[in-house]
């Protein structure tokens, strides 16, 4: 990221503003021996953010059982932080109406419902999973795409033309920014909150709203919430059901133990709570999320594909531990032909045999980042946790180019499933260690192809998967497929190869 830029952008003079009261209240809040009553006071100076907060804390969106009919009353309801996030939030409704005929080419409609829908699900998530306070989940996320709209009054067309180029898949718009830019809104929303004396935690999440992995340890939890809530808003957008209920679901389980179901059922608790919002700020965020046919489309999408994602934990395996491994011990392609070969005559009739190929997702950018000792720092990551997944039968292989092959005799579908999204999990949540220069470790992320030559022949004359040459190039268009979005496990079917 260039510092020049990221000035460039926050030098620009209509950049959205705190008014006055929010200032002050940030100010005062700040201070460790600041009464209640002095708060209230500064809030009461301006009616219309008074009077919306009151309307707010009364409505089914706190599910208070006696009406609040005061500032103060609802600084003791329901707290100081939950009051401020109210008027931070409010103030930045002002500041962001996305009124007038200079405003209509920024889909502020688009904007708002993001911004809406996230910060009532990061609410209701850091209430379920208490990691973080939910007021400040709740202010992250509202606030976590302020740099776009920044970005927008900075570069105009070229910035709308650079949303364009996202296809409406929000997740990949920070790296269009970046190479259009050299510089993305994270960075500019993080900025210009630290700016407005937001606390340092707040800024850090803003900042790794789409890369929770980056944050640092205090503020991880909260950054994971944001995230997690950022794509509870994409799935009741409607856009991408299937795609991105899956990583709600697999997210939510992998960062804070939560069931697919009870995830579910959030869902519909967001988008009530996000509807209420929505009135509470008087903002247009478009038609209520219908859950029901949200999921309904998603299980028709899951139905109708053509690749099987697994979802399987990562536990109750039997494994062995055998230390850091060297790429320099690792046989090549061409011995892992040959034990390929060898295991079909030995195992396969006593039973199943699975191949995992796994890939560095990106490798060309970790070369042009880290060098070529980057791509065999993330590669010999990789074989460790492999080894420490994979029972003491399996055989590790430096494939082709930024890739392992996995051989694993004697196994069956749902073990080959469980070990490959450990191992994918391990390296998406653990940086690459790498010592050299000024870098200590990276994050990187692998994905894998998953095929399984099934010992019952009934099965696998369902499988097309009958000779060795078969099983390693079913295995190579699963990896093939995962590659495409990355950071996936992709188990073959027969369908893949129509």
């Amino acid at each position: 990221m260039s510092q020049a830029s990221l000035e460039r952008v926050l030098s620009t003079p209509n950049l959205p503003t705190l008014p006055v009261v929010a200032m002050q209240v940030l100010e005062l809040t700040a201070k460790p021996d600041v009464s209640l009553r002095e708060i209230a006071s500064v809030i009461e100076n301006d009616p219309a953010i008074a009077s919306k907060v009151i309307r707010t804390v009364n409505s089914s969106f706190y599910g208070l059982t006696r009406r609040c009919g005061s500032i103060q009353q609802a600084l003791a309801f329901l707290g100081l932080q939950t009051v401020k996030s109210l008027v931070l939030g409010f103030s930045l409704a002002r500041s962001i109406d996305g009124g007038g005929d200079d405003e209509v080419s920024f889909d502020f409609l688009d904007y708002w419902r993001r911004s809406i829908y996230s910060a009532a699900a990061a609410r209701e998530i850091a209430l379920l999973v208490r990691r973080c306070d939910p007021d400040e989940a709740f202010m992250a996320a509202l606030v976590q795409d302020l740099g776009m709209v920044a970005l927008w009054r900075a570069y105009g067309d070229r910035y709308l033309q650079a949303i364009d180029l996202t296809k409406g898949d929000h997740r990949k718009l920070a790296a269009i920014e970046q190479r259009s830019f050299e510089t993305d809104h994270p960075n500019v929303g993080a900025e210009m909150v630290l700016r407005w004396r937001f606390p340092e935690q707040l800024a850090a999440a803003v900042r790794c709203h789409h890369r929770s992995f980056e944050a640092d340890p205090q503020s991880a939890a909260l950054a994971r919430v944001v995230e997690l809530a950022s794509t509870a808003a994409a799935v009741l957008s409607q856009r991408s059901a299937e795609s991105d209920l899956h990583r709600f679901r697999r997210d939510g389980q992998e960062w804070f133990d939560l069931r697919p179901a009870p995830l579910t059922l959030l869902l519909q608790k967001i988008a009530d709570r996000a509807d209420e919002l929505s009135r509470a700020f008087g903002l247009d965020t478009g038609s209520s999320a219908d859950v029901d046919a949200i999921l309904a489309k998603a299980a028709k999408i899951r139905s109708d594909q053509k690749l099987v994602e697994p979802n399987i934990e990562a536990d109750g395996c039997d494994v062995v531990e055998h230390g850091s491994v060297s790429l320099a011990t690792i046989p090549d392609a061409r011995a892992f032909g040959m034990d390929l070969e060898r295991t079909f005559v030995e195992n396969a009739r006593t039973g199943g045999i699975g191949v995992l190929l796994v890939g560095v997702d990106r490798a060309k950018l970790v070369q042009e980042s880290f060098g070529a000792r980057g791509v065999e720092a993330v590669m010999t990551h990789t074989a460790t946790k492999i080894r420490a997944a994979v029972p003491a039968s399996a055989s590790i292989y430096r494939f082709v180019g930024a890739e392992l092959a996995v051989l694993l005799p004697k196994t069956e579908m749902e073990d080959l499933c469980r070990i490959a999204e450990s191992v994918r999990r391990a390296i998406a949540t653990e940086a690459v260690p790498f010592e050299h220069a000024d870098t200590r470790s990276f994050p990187a992320s692998i994905s894998i192809g998953a095929a399984m030559y099934e010992a019952a022949g009934e099965i696998r004359s369902g499988s097309g998967i009958e000779t060795p040459d078969q099983l390693l190039s079913a295995a190579m268009f699963a990896l093939s497929a995962g590659r495409r979005v990355r950071n996936r496990v992709v188990v073959f079917r027969r369908e893949l190869e129509v």
